[in-house]
């Protein structure tokens, strides 16, 4: 279309379109010639005429009325001040919403006409910085805050003024006080079930029985100084609730008191009330809960001193450190920071051991190894090995193996209280706490110290013959039911020193040209034993049976008691049966 052209002036000059055109307000009837119109609409009602005026696509209130909802009651609103809008059941396999199998309202929607349920448990709110409640100390200028330090520093005063001796008595007490505040060597541990199982100094445990167990309230109840009375009622107030100061936002109220909830007096959440309110109205509501009864501070006992059957006490582990590896001019850092209480026996198996290395158990432990001195003492079980002489001993259960001097003296100095008769024999300066610690443990587990019964001594020794070369030469014994294996070794050896062929000759038939026997295994020759009493009677070869008429017939003896050896003929009297 050219340009300049007004078409609104001339409408011919609009182009027109080739789609077909809807007719507005036109009946498909008017087509129709009268006779047909007349024969097909016979009987059929008139049309009704709108008013003047009307238009159906008219977007008004009286045109469109909204269908019911399939399940939803007459007349129902959003807000049903009546009955509690159910919630929707959550789907199988997908996570509810806010953490729970139900979905509820949004918190900061309004409800009207409804009246708000209060909770029975009060939130703490904490107070901002600077707005604390303080009080001033009576002992001192500080300043104290009421629901932080105040009992604390109280305790503190109290603990200086020795107000805990009556409470607890400590275990150094000394001009009216104690001497170890910080427990580096006395300990004490709390008595109250359920309480820390922490160990403490004596300082420590007073101010944590005062503020952890309301020790610091019977204090101040019994104390008559003037104003003691009122920091007691601020820091123990009797009464369950207490007026709060709170941080009001703009255009929310906020309840005043837990007995007196609020009722939302806003007309519409998107209409807030103006930021300039002096006060928000607070209507008294009845409470929808019970109040609770005032609370009542039960009187604490005052804990007792420490003495035996009081099941209150407080256990005292002490410190100690060993005066024999850290005696005068001497210094073991094992020896160190042993404990009297808990880590007795610990501490047993440490004087037991540097008893031992100095020579003091073997007058109380006989080792049955001569008249030796005890730096000579064979103590790691070459050649004396020991058992248990008490027969329900631990040591002597199951297949427990035989063990050298230093072991056996230990574990009788730790097991069987040998210990103990040396700390009577060998009492010094120290000493004496130790030993009580140990005998107040024994008789708690009703033994008795008892003198060591005879030793139980097997002495091992190499062969003097073999040296030690073949196995079963090296740990020879000469206890009841080993004395046979050790007959049996040197009656062995002998033959092969060849000290048999003139006592045991082979005979002719069985000799070689250089003297010895031809056929030592029996193959060709066999021999038997002749004696009566002899229970072997089967054919034997010529090795067999010279060392069956050594070990069984008194051959053995007889070789040993001409040997050129010195240290053999000593074993004759030892090695029979």
């Amino acid at each position: 279309m050219p340009k300049g052209v007004d078409l609104e002036s001339d409408p011919s000059a609009r182009r027109k379109s080739t789609r077909a055109k809807k007719m507005m307000n036109h009946s498909l009837l008017d087509d129709l010639p009268e006779d047909i119109v007349t024969s097909v609409m016979k009987g059929a009602k008139n049309e009704v005429e709108m008013p003047p005026g009307f238009n159906p696509s008219d977007d008004s209130e009286d045109e469109y009325t909204p269908m019911a909802k399939k399940g939803r009651k007459k007349n129902d609103s959003d807000f049903d001040s009546e009955e509690e809008i159910k919630p929707k059941k959550a789907r199988r396999g997908r996570k509810p919403k806010y953490g729970s199998s139900q979905s509820s309202p949004m918190p900061n929607t309004p409800r009207p006409n409804s009246v708000p349920t209060y909770q029975a448990t009060t939130p703490v709110i904490k107070p901002e910085p600077g707005q604390e409640e303080t009080l001033v100390c009576l002992m001192c200028p500080e300043t104290l805050k009421v629901d932080t330090n105040a009992r604390f520093h109280y305790s503190v005063h109290y603990y200086d003024a020795n107000a805990f001796i009556s409470l607890l008595k400590p275990e150094d007490l000394k001009d009216g006080k104690a001497q170890d505040e910080i427990g580096r060597v006395h300990k004490y541990t709390c008595p109250h079930e359920g309480c820390t199982r922490r160990k403490m100094g004596y300082k420590e445990m007073c101010v944590h029985l005062a503020t952890a167990h309301q020790q610091l309230r019977q204090l101040m109840m019994d104390d008559t100084r003037p104003g003691i009375k009122e920091v007691l009622n601020r820091l123990y107030p009797q009464e369950m609730f207490s007026a709060v100061k709170v941080k009001q936002e703009k255009g929310v109220p906020v309840p005043l008191a837990p007995s007196a909830p609020e009722v939302d007096n806003s007309e519409d959440v998107d209409d807030p009330t103006d930021a300039k309110v002096e006060a928000p109205k607070v209507f008294k509501v009845a409470p929808m809960f019970k109040a609770a009864p005032p609370r009542v501070f039960p009187v604490i006992p005052k804990p007792e001193v420490k003495t035996e059957g009081t099941p209150y006490a407080p256990r005292v582990d002490k410190i100690h450190n060993c005066l024999i590896c850290n005696g005068p001019g001497k210094s073991s850092k094992d020896g160190r920071k042993l404990n009297l209480g808990s880590g007795l026996q610990e501490l047993k198996y440490h004087y037991s051991v540097c008893v031992y290395n100095e020579g003091g158990l073997v007058p109380f432990i006989d080792p049955g190894q001569g008249s030796l001195k005890a730096e000579e003492l064979e103590v790691y079980g070459a050649k004396f090995r020991y058992k248990c002489p008490f027969p329900n001993c631990s040591k002597n259960q199951g297949r427990n193996k035989a063990i050298g001097y230093k072991e056996y003296a230990i574990h009788c100095g730790v097991a069987h209280h040998q210990i103990e008769k040396w700390m009577v024999a060998n009492m010094r300066l120290g000493l004496e706490e130790v030993y009580a610690a140990v005998k107040i443990a024994r008789e708690e587990e009703s033994m008795e110290m008892v003198d060591m019964p005879e030793v139980i001594v097997e002495e091992m020794h190499t062969c003097f013959i073999c040296e030690g070369k073949e196995r079963e030469g090296r740990n020879l014994s000469f206890d009841g039911s080993m004395v046979y294996q050790t007959r049996y070794h040197y009656a062995s050896c002998y033959y092969d020193e060849g000290a048999y062929l003139h006592k045991y000759p082979p005979g002719a038939h069985n000799t070689n040209e250089e003297g010895g026997p031809k056929d030592i295994l029996g193959k060709e020759v066999k021999y038997s034993c002749q004696e009566k009493d002899c229970s072997v009677k089967r054919k034997m070869g010529y090795k067999e049976f010279t060392i069956h008429m050594s070990n069984e017939h008194g051959g053995l003896e007889k070789v040993m008691k001409v040997d050129h050896r010195e240290a053999i003929r000593n074993l004759v009297g030892r090695i029979k049966k």
